[in-house]
């Protein structure tokens, strides 16, 4: 089931008493058993698990990428709410996948199950391909000078890096952007998207969040051993209570923007594991050691603070006080205190801080090269892709880029750079703009996260990758938010449609889809 225009006209479905509409996405079947959309993932992750308790995670290797691929296609288009949140849960779990197939079954420089969520991502361009002729609407097209900019930098990238490389670095920069569109385009059930998701990340954060608490307290062998293994010194020490926390993710970085992220949706979020996926979360968090996402969440919460409905502010201090309070037991440990607290240190002390000279220092130099490589460096030149691109399988010289602004105009060029920015520009201004869109708690949640994603470009490229996805998904989650409000407002919410209906069986109406 895909909806992606607006022209819907009301059934004898209804609208629900919140003026969501009645969606069955399939929770029974045939006798009152869990449909095959409700169980497919479950499944799924059940058969992930089996090889690993049994010692045999090597099938994974097969059996993950395979699996995870007729889950997406199973659900990209019967039910989009479920494919969403399944992606999400593929960006939290797919590192500790790869580092406990690599302990049981041996060191791999270069994984196939580390492609596995890109691959499904990539299934929303099924969907997507369908409803092209949206993009000519204001509320979309944006995403098209994005895209242009990117196709642009990817042809660049094949003579300069190499098909393999280039096509590595397209999934990085492309994935994210889709998803965000694919989000977008559902807006009619936008009330079942925003569940599910928020659904996965209070889940997923207690899961992500408690795991890096016992990774920093005990510290697994196999976690233990891939540190050795890439050789990731910034992350401190393989040993308990010696480590940056990284948790189910590849470094501290993502892992902490992904906290983040998450963080800032939990003020929508609703129930008895709110307080205690948050608590999790904020205490692998602060162990992560990650300056610049202690700067995000601080950003994150204030926004928050001049954005939400009024009713929702105080509610917003109450889980601020409550996870700073949770948070206490956890410094009163010597050594995690002593971690966290010479590390805010820094902050005060920026002039004498190696990072940040080194950070500083590679804008002074780089700049230069950046602004005026007009061509651009293309796609695979830069991050893990270099991988790729040496016949021995490491890194790069350019693999460690810190600075996403820099980056922009030198991986994508003049042409793409040029394309790029101004789509971006316009779909975060529409975005911005409310529209006269009713109040959304969750839309501003989503809001908050992906301005928050953006504004950490300038320590990193924070718009591809597992942060991209937290950029773009949430910025299309906050546009479907305010094209179901507006679209509501209208008292023609969208009816439910239980299979998958053609584009051409919609008919598209201006007002909302340019709102």
């Amino acid at each position: 089931m895909t909806f992606a225009t607006a022209g819907f006209e009301q059934s004898h479905h209804g609208v629900g008493h919140h003026g969501a509409a009645h969606h069955d996405t399939g929770h029974h079947g045939m006798g009152g058993l869990p449909s095959l959309n409700r169980m497919a993932a479950p499944v799924f992750w059940f058969l992930v698990a089996v090889p690993v308790l049994m010692g045999k995670a090597g099938v994974l290797e097969i059996v993950f990428p395979i699996g995870a691929l007729a889950v997406g296609a199973l659900l990209v288009t019967r039910d989009p709410a479920r494919f969403a949140a399944f992606t999400w849960w593929l960006w939290f779990l797919t590192p500790e996948v790869r580092r406990l197939v690599d302990y049981q079954s041996g060191w791999s420089v270069i994984s196939p199950i580390m492609v596995t969520p890109f691959v499904v991502g990539a299934m929303s361009w099924l969907v997507i391909a369908q409803y092209l002729p949206m993009l000519r609407y204001r509320a979309f097209f944006g995403f098209v000078p994005v895209m242009l900019g990117i196709s642009y930098a990817y042809v660049n990238g094949i003579t300069q890096a190499g098909v393999a490389a280039a096509t590595f670095a397209l999934l990085n920069w492309l994935i994210p952007v889709t998803l965000g569109l694919y989000v977008a385009l559902h807006w009619p059930i936008y009330p079942q998207m925003r569940d599910a998701v928020l659904r996965a990340f209070v889940l997923g954060l207690a899961l992500v969040g408690g795991y890096g608490l016992i990774q920093y307290f005990l510290m697994p062998a196999w976690d233990a051993r891939w540190l050795l293994n890439v050789g990731m010194t910034n992350q401190g020490l393989p040993l308990p209570m010696q480590v940056r926390v990284f948790s189910t993710m590849n470094s501290s970085g993502p892992l902490a923007f992904l906290l983040v992220t998450g963080l800032a949706l939990l003020p929508a979020a609703r129930g008895v594991l709110v307080p205690v996926a948050g608590a999790l979360a904020l205490g692998s968090l602060l162990l992560s050691l990650v300056r610049a996402a202690w700067l995000a969440g601080l950003f994150s919460f204030t926004w928050l603070m001049l954005t939400m409905p009024g009713r929702h502010r105080m509610r917003l201090i109450a889980v601020g006080v409550g996870l700073v309070l949770c948070s206490l037991p956890l410094l009163s440990v010597p050594k995690v205190n002593q971690a966290i607290v010479s590390r805010f240190d820094t902050l005060n002390s920026m002039e004498s801080d190696r990072s940040f000279q080194d950070r500083q220092e590679f804008y002074v130099t780089f700049l230069f090269y950046a602004m005026t490589e007009v061509r651009g460096a293309g796609l695979g030149t830069i991050d893990t892709a270099t991988k790729l691109t040496n016949e021995d399988g490491h890194l790069g010289i350019l693999a460690n880029f810190d600075s996403g602004i820099l980056r922009v105009p030198y991986e994508l060029g003049w042409p793409g750079a040029l394309g790029y920015v101004a789509g971006l520009i316009a779909l975060t201004a529409g975005m911005l703009r409310r529209g006269g869109a009713p109040p959304d708690p969750f839309a501003r949640c989503a809001e908050t996260a992906a301005l928050t994603m953006l504004g950490c470009m300038v320590f990193e490229h924070t718009l591809v990758k597992v942060t991209g996805v937290g950029f773009w998904f949430f910025l299309g989650m906050a546009m479907a938010a305010k094209n179901y409000g507006l679209a509501s407002l209208q008292g023609a919410a969208p009816a439910p449609v239980h299979e998958f209906v053609p584009a051409h069986h919609f008919q598209e109406d201006k007002q909302w889809t340019e709102a």
